[in-house]
């Protein structure tokens, strides 16, 4: 504590500087060390606050624990190629030392050895492959610095392809890094090797990696690009430092799955949050299914795998943009699951097949072009696609799921192409809008007959999917399971005489039918489930002969009001109004004919007449309704040999015609006249 001393010589026959030896010798400005010290010790320069620079001769091996604490006027060290280590604290509150360098002799440095919040530039005097070898944390001499080897700043940073491992902390804190390469030579990256290097944009790991330290890459917030399958694919525990995060920390927005990855591990990318961007590689087959929970940032996902099998959700993400590439051929189960923000989506030409649910809840999706290469349509693919106002469905699909369209509630048309064998049960129900459904004239297993905007199994003659529009013509036998389920905007239904089978849930959730109009004799087979939910006060017309039957059956006898089919009187007249003949108690929608004998008009002094047809023309019963017979009016004609010689003064034209006269009679001439 000599406040007073302000310069010192340490002799060359000195070899050690002992322990507190100049401490708190505030006023001591200059040091010369002799060549002969090998140490210096604990605290034995330390709180030698006027001490501006020293220079340790190349004759210390060692510094101990904090030999220089305190010396808060010390701008800059030079530690000398002979020294192996520097203890703990040795520099620390050398608040004015900014500058330090470190020789490739120092193996290890003590705990807060330098000022961590001081130190600027740090100085290494051996090779880049030199400090690959070092074990000691960079952060014990700064938190934030620039890196200079042999003079030269790392910014940079090309590993050499010497270098197999990347110690614990190597450029912990190395805020000059702007860049690094990782050759295929490395295997393992030590815990917290690139922690706080802020000024990194991209980072790309290669496949030789196997391992990677806790918090290598943390605090990094750019592009990381993974082409390591060790890393990417291991089934990662749910924990704290579980998944990616454990190594980049959360602060990531873009993540690259390299093609050479098989497989993404459970929890991978487990609460990444601020993981905007995602790419998955092309030979991804499997992703875990919790491998994207808790990614609530992510807005734009490009999807380059082939075949993907599993179960993949990113349901926690408001993905706004989502892009196939253009060798994708299967869509996975639950791909684009209740993506709620997505608008629009473009399936390539390269898919074949579109999984379970890959788009159900996307109820921001407008219009879905499905490609002729696709054969399949999985259950609920695109079910609660609410928005969905056109899906065009391409030539070669064969197959759709269950539910596949369900609560399309936008949806307003479907044609079902050619190729279609199997169409799933429910898979247009709830589609509330539906006005038009056309199956291809030449689909051999579906048909829409009569243009009825329905769909029928064409061997069993069962309505499989009608909509408010449908007529369901009088072929019809069975209403299949479902067939209007859910059409909230059919107020209406003549079911024909056709029909013997209605199945379970035919109309169920039909809450907006207002009447119902059965023409069958024999009550259609049916249960209380076929009406589910339809209110049962509305009219239910059934034939008069048939009222108690339909009364007494079951799915029937539920509705209060069954009530005989309206009857209509149709009347077929003659030309003067006499009556030729009369129907009575004809119900609606059926078409009169005619069964009398045929009309007929006698011929009057200058035509003939035959029957034609009827005025208006005969259509289905809507209401009481008369018909005229209608007739073809032919003009008399005579032959005459000699024109001249029978009349003379009675020649006339008329329309180009040749008349003649005949006392009270008029003729047309047959053959040619000649003047």
């Amino acid at each position: 504590g000599c406040s007073s001393l302000t310069s010192i010589t340490i002799p060359n026959s000195v070899t050690s500087i002992g322990q507190h030896a100049f401490h708190n010798c505030t006023g001591l400005t200059s040091i010369t060390i002799g060549n002969s010290v090998t140490s210096i010790e604990f605290c034995a320069f330390s709180g030698c606050s006027s001490l501006t620079s020293i220079e340790i001769p190349n004759s210390v091996t060692s510094i101990g624990g904090d030999a220089f604490s305190g010396c808060s006027s010390l701008t800059s060290i030079t530690i000398p190629n002979s020294v192996t280590s520097i203890g703990l604290g040795a520099f620390r509150d050398c608040s004015s030392l900014t500058s330090v360098t470190i020789p490739n002799s120092v193996t290890s440095i003590g705990d807060k050895a330098f000022p961590a919040n001081a130190v600027q530039e740090i100085y290494f005097t051996g090779t880049m492959e030199e400090w690959f070898t070092k074990s000691f944390n960079p952060n014990r001499i700064s938190s934030s610095y620039t890196l200079f080897i042999n003079g030269e700043p790392i910014t940079d940073l090309v590993i050499p392809n010497s270098v197999t491992r990347i110690e614990n902390y190597a450029f912990y804190g190395c805020s000059s890094l702007t860049s690094i390469t990782i050759p295929n030579s490395v295997t393992s990256i030590g815990s917290g090797a690139f922690n706080g290097c802020s000024k990194l944009t991209s980072i790309t790991i290669p496949n030789s990696v196997t391992s990677i330290g806790v918090d290598a890459f943390y605090g990094f917030s750019g592009r990381v690009i993974l082409n390591s399958s060790a890393i990417v694919e291991e089934e990662y525990s749910r924990s704290k430092y579980s998944g990616l995060i454990s190594f980049f920390g959360s602060l990531v927005y873009e993540y690259i799955i390299g093609n050479n990855i098989t497989s993404i591990g459970n929890y991978a990318f487990h609460d990444c949050l601020s993981l905007k961007s995602i790419t998955i590689g092309n030979s991804v087959t499997s992703i875990g299914s919790e491998s994207f929970s808790g990614c609530s940032s992510i807005t734009s996902v490009t999807w380059n795998a082939k075949n993907c099998t599993n179960r993949c959700k990113l349901s926690d993400s408001p993905v706004e943009s989502f892009v196939f590439g253009n060798e994708v051929e299967s869509i996975p189960n639950y791909c684009c699951y209740d993506m709620y923000k997505l608008t629009s989506i473009t399936i390539p030409n390269s898919v074949t097949s579109i999984g379970e649910s890959a788009f159900e809840g996307c109820s921001g999706l407008t219009s879905v072009t499905i490609p002729n290469s696709v054969t399949s349509i999985g259950n609920g693919a695109f079910e609660d696609c609410s928005s969905l106002t056109s899906i065009t469905i391409g030539n070669s699909v064969t197959s759709i799921g269950d539910w596949t369209f369900r609560n399309c509630y936008s949806l307003t048309s479907v044609t079902i192409p050619n190729s279609v064998t199997t169409i799933g049960s429910g898979a247009f129900n709830r589609c509330f809008c539906l006005t038009s459904i056309v199956v291809a004239n030449d689909n051999l297993k579906y048909d829409s007959r009569d243009n009825c905007n329905a769909i029928i199994e064409t061997a069993s003659n069962t309505l499989i999917r009608g909509c408010k529009n449908t007529i369901i013509p009088n072929s019809v036998t069975t209403i299949g399971v479902d067939a209007f389920y859910g059409c909230s905007s059919l107020t209406s239904i003549t079911i024909p005489n056709s029909v013997t089978t209605i199945e379970s849930g035919a109309f169920e959730n039909c809450l907006y039918l207002k009447s119902i109009t059965c023409k069958a004799i024999t009550p259609p087979t049916c249960s209380s489930y076929t009406w589910k939910k339809v209110d049962k006060s509305i009219p239910l017309y059934v034939p008069a002969k048939s009222v108690n039957a339909y009364i007494t059956a079951e799915g029937w006898r539920e509705f209060i009001h069954i009530l005989s089919n309206p009857t209509f009187t149709i009347t077929f007249v003659n030309w003067d109004g006499s009556v030729l003949l009369r129907l009575t108690d004809l119900e609606e929608g059926t078409t009169p004919i005619y069964t009398g004998a045929t009309p007929t008009r006698h011929d009057d002094e200058q035509y003939t007449y035959t029957f034609e047809g009827w005025n208006p023309d005969v259509v289905a019963v809507t209401g009481d309704a008369t018909y005229t017979a209608t007739y073809t009016a032919i003009p008399k004609t005579v032959g005459i040999d000699d024109v001249d010689a029978c009349i003379t003064h009675h020649k006339f034209f008329h329309d180009g015609q040749i008349y003649i006269r005949r006392g009270d009679k008029t003729y047309t001439i047959t053959g040619q006249y000649v003047e």
